[in-house]
């Protein structure tokens, strides 16, 4: 193992620290609502329930829905189902939109590495 890689474990993760959020109104909201599609099948169903958006994967089990939190009308992260729901958990994602409004799909910031998503319906 190099030093390098020595270093990078003994060191802990940083916490993910929530962005300032801004409140996006319904109709900004729902121009986001539908389906999108990555690499290998892939699928996220976006969703608004409440005043507030939602993503889930389709065909992932669990299937658990995250409530996404803006930070402008084309950046979000996404937050944890737990007990404490404003929790973000490491992924922030921005929105593909063209200059008539419509969303062509998103990027999102994970982990894991880029994940880019086009809009099917």
């Amino acid at each position: 193992m190099s030093a390098i890689e020595t270093v990078a474990r003994s060191r802990p993760r940083p916490a993910v620290v929530a962005s300032k959020t801004i409140e996006l109104g319904q109709r900004l909201l729902e121009r986001y609502v539908g389906q999108y599609e990555g690499r290998g099948g892939f699928v996220v169903e976006l969703t608004l329930k409440g005043g507030k958006l939602f993503a889930q994967s389709v065909g992932t089990m669990p299937s658990i829905p995250f409530e996404l939190r803006a930070t402008s009308e084309t950046e979000f992260f996404l937050t944890t189902p737990s007990a404490n729901p404003n929790a973000p958990i490491g992924v922030d994602l921005e929105f593909d939109v063209a200059r008539d409004g419509t969303v062509r799909g998103f990027a999102a910031t994970t982990e894991l590495g880029l994940i880019e998503v086009k809009r099917v319906r």
